[in-house]
């Protein structure tokens, strides 16, 4: 159906304004349809929802999305034009309804009236078109539907900060892999990952290996018991949270690695003079400049990772710093030869990753070179459907 075009279909049901089982009669077969680029707010959940205890919250104006989507396209002729799938099996796609001078985008309506929202994933890639992203404006502007709401619009997250730092390549070994672009890494020939290396085996040589009272709240930098694969040793790590049982979770801040420890035979007070404010935390927290991976709970994020892990773990690599943003360090990583294709441009080529938000004013060159070299992988993986775009879209989440 996706290489059929325009495809003539009736809507047989609508779950909510922008979600429909669609009958197909030149296939003789039921969809499940949703429109691609925009979504709709949640309605009120039907009692059988209710009695199953899997009902989701009304969000507002919900109920008048699906109520405007009843009127205007149940059990109407409309045409269809597929454009992905789900993983849910979920087609998605663009649907005009009426006919002639009538005919019009529906995503476009609803939008206009203020029933639903461009989808804002859609918006950051890109991949938005300009005249629905301009009919959200007008309707935001006249506080149409969704956006008469204030909390609507209040709880918007925090931009990113991005800050410029010198531009520079230096040789580092990835010490823990988060996902596929997150990673913590370590300079090679770093001084100061020396002196706490070297510091932390004499303090494991003089307080023995035994856990001793010590103050647990999040942020404290304390010493915590690992076990290396040769012998227990202590190493610097920074409290995250208290668990039950006597537990707590805990970074590692000169690899990179989260541990849960029993507090009581795992934990001992820090040396004044080892603290983080003295000897900086060897381990930085790096992440693949202008990428975007799934979540390491999907196949897909953990496909990224293992690709990740096959082309930079054990290895030393060279990689170019980009600047900060969030507390991590912006990087494009390379297996030899800065010249050569970046570890970010062959993860994005293989469909495992997609090319993020770029800023033009606030970036410098290498990172402009590096967004056309991935906007160029990208297209590529694309067309030939690999990994993520083997559906031809990135699917959407199944709201149902």
């Amino acid at each position: 159906m996706q290489r059929a075009g325009q495809t003539k279909a009736i809507v047989d049901y609508v779950f909510n304004g922008s979600r429909y089982k669609l009958f197909v009669p030149s296939e003789n077969c039921y969809i499940m349809f949703a429109l691609g680029n925009v979504r709709c707010p949640q309605p009120s959940p039907n009692p059988g929802a209710i009695s199953r205890g899997q009902a989701r919250p009304a969000e507002p104006f919900g109920d008048a999305s699906k109520r405007h989507s009843r009127m205007n396209v149940l059990q109407r002729q409309v045409e269809v034009s597929i454009s992905g799938v789900t993983n849910g099996g979920v087609m998605t796609g663009d649907l005009h309804v009426g006919q002639g001078g009538q005919r019009r985008n529906y995503s476009i309506e609803l939008v206009a009236s203020g029933l639903a929202t461009v989808d804002q994933r859609k918006i950051d890639y890109g991949e938005a078109p300009k005249v629905l992203i301009d009919t959200q404006t007008a309707a935001q502007n006249n506080k149409l539907g969704i956006w008469s709401v204030k909390q609507a619009v209040t709880d918007e997250p925090k931009a990113k900060t991005f800050s410029k730092a010198e531009e520079k390549v230096v040789d580092i070994q990835i010490s823990e892999i988060r996902s596929g672009n997150h990673f913590y890494f370590r300079v090679v020939g770093d001084e100061s990952a020396k002196v706490v290396d070297d510091s932390m085996k004499i303090f494991t040589d003089t307080n023995g290996t035994d856990g001793a009272p010590c103050e647990v709240k999040p942020g404290k930098v304390v010493a915590a018991l690992f076990n290396d694969g040769s012998s227990n040793s202590w190493y610097r790590a920074k409290v995250i949270e208290k668990l039950p049982k006597g537990k707590v979770k805990v970074l590692f801040v000169d690899h990179g690695n989260i541990g849960n420890v029993v507090a009581a035979t795992h934990l001992r007070p820090l040396d004044i003079t080892l603290g983080t404010d003295q000897i900086p935390a060897a381990a930085k927290d790096g992440i693949l400049a202008l990428t975007k991976v799934r979540p390491i709970e999907e196949d897909d994020g953990v496909d990224a990772a293992r690709f990740f892990q096959s082309m930079a773990w054990g290895k030393d690599l060279k990689a170019r710093l980009l600047g900060e943003s969030e507390g991590q360090v912006l990087v494009s990583l390379y297996d030899s030869d800065t010249d050569t294709p970046s570890i970010n441009e062959k993860l994005t080529s293989e469909g495992l990753a997609r090319v993020g938000v770029f800023d033009k004013w606030g970036s410098s060159d290498a990172m402009g070179a590096l967004f056309k070299d991935l906007k160029e992988a990208e297209g590529k993986a694309r067309k030939t459907r690999k990994g993520m775009w083997i559906y031809g879209e990135i699917p959407e989440e199944d709201e149902e």
